[in-house]
């Protein structure tokens, strides 16, 4: 996986050497059907294993050599805790059949009784793999991964450190802290399919469920991680602070004949407004529409972009960007999103399902456990047009 994203930003690279002037084109030319050639390898590598993969799960399997039979798998169900319940294979298939409301064996009732129809510990990883691809915030703020109410002490400001003589006494900080309470709240997803559901495959009905719950409640906490209000939810960005300009908290447009564009200025002020120690983890975040109405075209006063780009990504002043369609068109938020917010996505994930026999069809509700707040204070900053000075 990391040569094929060698074998990307390299390509990357080609691309932005090939408009400069004086280019060697042959030599770049062969090296693209090299890399290409190569990228074409692994992915069909890929795509090679995922099938067997997908042959096994689905009862074919691949032919292997030399194949020597091995002892059945022995289960012990009656020493077993929760949580070995919830990792075995006997579980995983017990529980993925009776959604589909297929006959289990004595053992596979034994086991699904044991993990408390909770989601398998492998779907549940793959369903989390999953949102964090699809939400790349979470990846960006504090994120905890426990079931039940959750307690975070988190310092007010900026930390510090003090010095003191070798083998001496030692100072206790004076940093204020403050308690960040993570309680919960149900993210619900709502599915349904076809009353023929018995019909397929187990590791393709996996695959669907894992999926469309991915999907759903990837939405959802995305909407919450910006825009929760607190207000029995989850509170966001959006919520970070009480947006001020007086304060620091914020910066207003500054553009235009009448302030009501976006400046280059007014992105550096958002930037110089955070402690330097911020600058290694800190990006921008806004919804594309903002990037490409109000930020893309921004030169600074030698008429140079303040805009880069790195394959897919892009940074200003140095910064990488963040999109997400649940910003608000014309707000920018800047600052460091893992001190200046802590969140928690609970361990288990549920599903049950219903006959719907009015559309004959089986309906499934899926659900996790989401909360975020703001924790460590000025190391958000929004800019926006509007703000109060």
């Amino acid at each position: 996986m990391d040569r094929l994203k060698e074998i990307e930003k390299r390509l990357a690279e080609i691309k932005v050497e090939l408009e400069k002037e004086g280019a060697d084109i042959d030599a770049l030319e062969q090296e693209v059907k090299e890399l290409t050639e190569e990228r074409k390898e692994i992915l069909e590598k890929i795509e090679k294993r995922n099938k067997i993969i997908k042959d096994i799960a689905d009862g074919a399997g691949a032919p292997v050599p030399n194949f020597l039979p091995k002892e059945e798998r022995k289960v012990d169900l009656n020493n077993m805790t929760r949580d070995e319940f919830l990792a075995s294979p006997e579980y995983r298939t017990a529980y993925f059949k009776n959604l589909q409301g297929k006959d289990l064996t004595d053992v596979e009732k034994r086991a699904l009784a044991g993990g408390s129809n909770a989601l398998p510990v492998q779907t549940a990883n793959t369903i989390v793999e999953k949102l964090r691809d699809m939400v790349p915030l979470l990846n960006e703020i504090d994120l905890f991964r426990m079931n039940g109410t959750v307690n975070v002490m988190v310092e007010k400001s900026a930390p510090n450190a003090t010095k003191e003589a070798a083998g001496g006494a030692v100072t206790e900080s004076s940093a204020e802290l403050i308690k960040v309470t993570l309680t919960g709240y149900n993210i619900n997803a709502f599915l349904s399919i076809g009353a023929d559901l018995e019909s397929m495959a187990l590791s393709a009905f996996e695959d669907w469920i894992v999926r469309k719950l991915s999907e759903a409640i990837a939405y959802k906490i995305e909407y919450y991680i910006i825009n929760g209000d607190g207000n029995s939810a989850p509170q966001g960005i959006g919520r970070y602070a009480t947006w001020d300009v007086s304060d620091g908290t914020a910066v207003d447009w500054t553009g235009g004949t009448s302030g009501n564009k976006l400046a280059v200025d007014d992105l550096d002020k958002a930037i110089g407004l955070l402690p330097a120690a911020y600058d290694r983890e800190s990006k921008f975040l806004m919804s594309k529409k903002t990037f490409y109405t109000n930020v893309i075209g921004l030169q600074d006063e030698n008429n140079l972009p303040v805009i880069q780009r790195e394959g897919s990504k892009f940074y200003i002043r140095g910064f990488e960007v963040l999109f997400s369609d649940q910003v608000a068109d014309g707000d920018i938020y800047f600052g460091s999103f893992r001190r200046g917010m802590v969140g928690n996505l609970g361990v288990d994930i549920r599903v049950e399902r219903q006959r719907n026999l009015r559309y004959n069809s089986w309906d499934f509700l899926g659900w996790g456990v989401f909360d975020c707040k703001p924790a460590q204070s000025g190391c958000i900053v929004k800019i926006a047009s509007d703000i109060p000075a």
